[in-house]
């Protein structure tokens, strides 16, 4: 379980590297995203979200599905600001918020799957964790980051911040990441396998 400040702490960090925009966009991998770095899959989870008109009403079903494939015929690679001439839909503060919580419990559950022990962590490093899956995904994480996860298991915080670096994101977002995890934690019970 998260305490509030590692919430809070989660929340601020997910936004600052991952930014907010109201309107959907398409991601540098040809992705449709939306809020603080929610993927939308399909269009059904787009008609899933309660987008709104610029005067507040809700969205109908067949408005949101133009707008999500109208957005997947777009070319990737420009920032999300560029995307807001083909959007008439956005999606509320309170929704993003809302909607970013489910995807950090989403994060946590799947962070439990690859540490057993993840709630014995350090709060630095849950928050690096979460950063890492939050970007790599489940799949990534746990099967092509094994130098990272025997460095975890071994208790080698070291050998961890210097298996943790992506290829794909900011100097500064590395940076972050690989300055929480040389932290002690020697009430830690370590595993005896490393994580796989």
């Amino acid at each position: 379980m998260l305490t509030e400040i590692e919430m809070q702490t989660l929340r601020a960090n997910i936004e600052k590297y991952e930014g907010k925009v109201r309107h959907m966009y398409v991601n540098a991998r040809g992705c449709i995203m939306v809020g603080v770095g929610q993927l939308l899959v399909a269009c059904d989870d787009a008609q899933r979200l309660p987008f709104q008109y610029d005067n507040g009403d809700l969205a109908n079903e067949d408005d949101i599905a133009t707008e999500y494939n109208t957005l997947k015929a777009q070319e990737s690679h420009h920032i999300a600001s560029y995307y807001r001439q083909f959007t008439n839909l956005t999606l509320s503060d309170r929704a993003i918020k809302a909607l970013l919580n489910e995807h950090i419990e989403s994060l946590y559950h799947e962070l439990h799957i690859i540490y057993d022990n993840f709630d014995e962590f350090p709060s630095n490093v849950k928050l690096a964790l979460f950063d890492l899956i939050s970007h790599l995904g489940m799949t990534s994480l746990r099967k092509g980051w094994l130098p990272l996860n025997t460095s975890l298991s071994a208790g080698d915080w070291v050998a961890a911040a210097n298996n943790c670096s992506c290829s794909d994101v900011s100097d500064t977002r590395n940076t972050y990441v690989k300055t929480l995890l040389p932290v002690s934690y020697t009430h830690l019970t370590l595993p005896t396998t490393p994580y796989v």
